[in-house]
């Protein structure tokens, strides 16, 4: 297996390993307003597996030296492997492990719409399109399309840091 498929694999083993946590201490079910905070922890853990990814593609490189498109497009390609692989996980979550995720999305969105000032009419309209977004098969849409936005981001500046030309002509390395 290449080194980019062993970084998206770990990094979707890990968002489906933090999924089942927030799921069975609550925090995606009663405790949903306090485990919104706690999706900051995917994004560290994304952030650690793109920067040992790329920094492992360097090292495997003959003089481990990485320019910073390779950089770039080594997080990009383990962010798109690991963005499909988890697309099909987010859809098993949703639909089996968790089928209820909108019902409590709802539940703690509703005294917010209330506060607006929404209507039933348009409260039965955000309704509609909360479960829509919320259910498994938008889920898996959107997951991979999520992951490659913020994996690029994040490639993008992990790559500038860990970049490494080779030495110029007639220099030693």
């Amino acid at each position: 297996m290449s080194t980019k498929f062993i970084y998206a694999l770990t990094l979707t083993m890990c968002g489906a390993v933090l999924n089942l946590l927030l799921y069975f201490t609550g925090f995606q079910t009663e405790k949903l307003a306090t485990g919104q905070h706690l999706q900051w922890i995917g994004f560290i853990i994304m952030i650690a597996v793109l920067w040992l990814g790329i920094k492992a593609v360097r090292e495997e490189n003959e003089g481990r030296y990485l320019s910073y498109g390779k950089g770039v497009g080594a997080g990009v390609l383990i962010s798109l492997y690991s963005g499909l692989m988890s697309s099909i996980y987010s859809y098993i979550h949703f639909k089996f492990v968790n089928p209820e995720f909108a019902d409590y999305q709802i539940a703690l969105i509703r005294p917010k719409w209330e506060a607006a000032g929404l209507g039933d009419a348009q409260m039965e309209q955000a309704e509609k399109m909360t479960r829509m977004m919320m259910g498994p098969g938008a889920q898996a849409i959107m997951t991979p399309i999520m992951v490659v936005l913020f994996g690029l981001i994040i490639s993008l500046i992990v790559a500038a840091i860990l970049k490494r030309n080779p030495p110029a002509e007639g220099q030693v390395a």
